[in-house]
């Protein structure tokens, strides 16, 4: 995360103002580097630099300085003219960008800002919930975006997908009004996560036909950003259906269609609008967070505890992997983003910002108290706590090194591919019987001593996955140990003995 972190401040320009240039849009780029180094602060205690914090809110501020309150390039910001548009993909940006100064810097201007672009969506929404695109052009104050994925409308009545713009957006507006209280987001995120349960989610747990018709320009990351916001919304409402359904959707129709088993993600959803030199989709790395995200909140919030194991696999072989290390190029080094091979690396800023949104939260999910006192150890990485210190190494073995800081009782999940008959626990070199709560290992606290150590091993099975590519048919062989590769033939960037193809 660190490494990523520094990225984000690589990318802010000193001789433009210090905005993210070179990426996919300064007013998108704004508000997910906000987003991201936010959540970064709050989950590290690592500060942003005062120089780099004092121009980014100011470009902030112009930005959305326009009477929607929405992230617009503007000619009061060094940039070309032409890519002055108003582009209601950055719904979602904007109000991550509010949410994270309301939530973090209680900022009364974020809030103000937050809930006049809520007032906006309210205002364009049509009676079938389709957004007035045209109208919100009129409002911001510029031309219209061109860019068919993020205008799709349909006549009244009928099928359409807003993916792009108003699903993606829905978490974003769940997230707000966890922050300020607001009424009027809750509202309207009812009126836009029921919506996008018709238009969005099939009955069956499979992707809808709609969106992978071959025709139609679909976005992956959205498709998963309005995943992402159903499932929030049901958390946050109350209503089991919308946890069920996107639980049925990740368990049935995610595999395959939207992500590999080692998290490979096309960054098209239907049609190819970008493609590698063999016609396959091009990949590109904030989905796998998406979804892994998914994962951990349905694990720790709805119950669904076994998905802990996606979530660390998707880190481990394919988010860690990915991750450019490039100390000579600050502007790489540390980055993920858009690539063409499907186990390639890239840089570009809106992806990696969104990779070091859902890394954060992994960080801070690591290990979790519950209402009770108890600890649990969720995902195995290093991490040091006020409760704990945590190692985590692999050898011919699994081993996780746990020293409490205080004494509570203490849950360690072991993940499910691991032998049971491998499964070993110690405390001060000691064995300790185990005690078992589903995937978890129970440590009552009158076993559990400040600064003695908690050893946990098990085994590192070895097994092969076969990944085929949905245009050229190339299959991949991969050789796993745990949750990890060690190795893929034909040989790829991102793994042991790595090289181009």
């Amino acid at each position: 995360m660190d490494r990523a972190a520094k990225c984000c401040l690589a990318w802010l320009n000193p001789e433009q103002e210090f905005l993210p240039t070179g990426g996919y849009e300064v007013a998108h780029d704004t508000g997910r580097w906000w987003d991201a180094m936010l959540r970064f602060e709050a989950a590290t205690g690592t500060q942003i630099p005062a120089h780099a914090d004092a121009a980014m809110m100011r470009n902030l501020r112009t930005l959305t300085d326009n009477p929607a309150a929405l992230l617009m390039n503007t000619a009061r910001l060094p940039g070309p003219l032409e890519k002055i548009k108003v582009n209601p993909h950055n719904l979602r940006e904007s109000l991550l960008a509010c949410t994270a100064l309301v939530r973090h810097r209680r900022s009364d201007w974020a809030r103000q800002q937050g809930r006049k672009l809520v007032g906006t969506i309210h205002k364009l929404l049509d009676p079938d919930s389709q957004l007035n695109y045209e109208k919100l052009a009129v409002i911001a104050g510029g031309p219209l975006t061109t860019d068919q994925l993020m205008v799709q409308r349909s006549p009244a009545g009928q099928w359409f997908n807003a993916t792009a713009t108003t699903g993606r957006a829905i978490e974003a507006i769940v997230w707000f009004h966890e922050a300020t209280g607001d009424a009027r987001a809750m509202e309207l995120a009812k009126r836009l996560a029921e919506v996008h349960l018709r238009h969005v989610i099939a009955p069956t747990g499979d992707v809808r036909a709609e969106l992978r018709d071959p025709n139609h320009v679909g976005h992956t990351h959205s498709y998963c950003g309005t995943l992402r916001g159903l499932l929030l919304y049901g958390l946050a409402s109350g209503d089991r259906q919308y946890v069920d359904v996107v639980a049925a959707t990740y368990r049935k129709g995610l595999w395959g269609a939207a992500i590999s088993h080692s998290g490979w993600t096309p960054h098209d959803q239907g049609k190819i609008r970008f493609a590698d030199k063999v016609g396959d989709p091009i990949g590109e790395h904030a989905s796998c967070g998406d979804v892994a995200q998914i994962a951990l909140w349905l694990a720790l919030r709805a119950g669904q505890t076994d998905l802990l194991d996606d979530v660390e696999r998707l880190v481990r072989a394919r988010l860690l992997p990915s991750q450019i290390v490039n100390p000579k190029n600050p502007r790489s080094d540390g980055a993920w983003g858009v690539y063409s091979h499907p186990f390639g690396q890239g840089a570009i800023l809106d992806v990696f910002a969104a990779v070091l949104h859902s890394l954060a939260d992994f960080h801070e999910h690591m290990v979790t108290r519950a209402a009770n006192g108890a600890l649990s150890v969720n995902l195995h990485f290093d991490i040091a706590t006020p409760a704990l210190t945590m190692r985590s190494k692999r050898g011919t073995n699994a081993t996780l090194l746990i020293t409490p800081k205080q004494c509570c009782d203490l849950r360690i999940r072991v993940p499910a591919w691991a032998s049971r008959e491998s499964v070993r626990l110690a405390i001060a070199d000691k064995p300790l019987p185990l005690r078992w709560d589903g995937p978890f290992l129970v440590i009552a606290r009158n076993n559990v001593t400040a600064g003695s150590a908690i050893t946990l091993q098990h085994d590192l099975p070895q097994r092969q996955t076969v990944e085929e590519m949905p245009v050229s048919h190339r299959k991949f062989n991969l050789t796993w140990r745990g949750d990890e590769v060690v190795s893929c033939e034909p040989k790829v960037p991102i793994y042991p003995g790595k090289r181009p193809l």
